[in-house]
């Protein structure tokens, strides 16, 4: 299995790419000390140090970051697109729903953030079908 790499990155603003259950580190050019999530469902963000956020991906879709300094300056404000290692997202239409799979070895559930559509029954026979049956010989 190839190894995969998250580079640390310099970016303060535009997208960053954050993998499922993988930290990559986001370097900053100014001092930090308040990280403000938009959906800590989706990606969690800590300082290592004033200069250091560890970005982790928890599961995919798309989310921002904003980093403020002491001061109350914005420091960096980025995009985090966080996608399944592999990019292998299996979507399955259950009628009633859908539900996405990030899948590996094995296939887990994985939030979308898209409400289920429902979808409309068909209650006509098939053709060949009589429609008055019972279903007893």
């Amino acid at each position: 299995m190839a190894a995969i790499t998250a580079q640390p990155t310099r970016q303060t603003e535009g997208v960053v790419r954050v993998i499922v259950d993988f930290a990559r580190t986001l370097l900053l050019a100014r001092p930090a000390s308040t990280l403000i999530i938009g959906n800590p469902a989706i990606a969690q963000a800590t300082l290592s140090d004033d200069r250091t956020v560890i970005l982790t991906g928890r599961t995919s879709g798309s989310t921002n970051l904003i980093v403020m300094g002491a001061d109350g300056e914005e420091v960096a404000n980025v995009i985090l697109d966080v996608v399944a290692a592999g990019g292998r997202l299996v979507t399955v239409d259950e009628g009633t729903g859908k539900t996405t799979y990030s899948c590996t070895n094995r296939c887990d559930p994985v939030q979308s953030g898209e409400p289920a559509t429902p979808q409309p029954e068909n209650n006509e026979p098939l053709p060949g079908d009589d429609a008055n049956s019972t279903g007893n010989p």
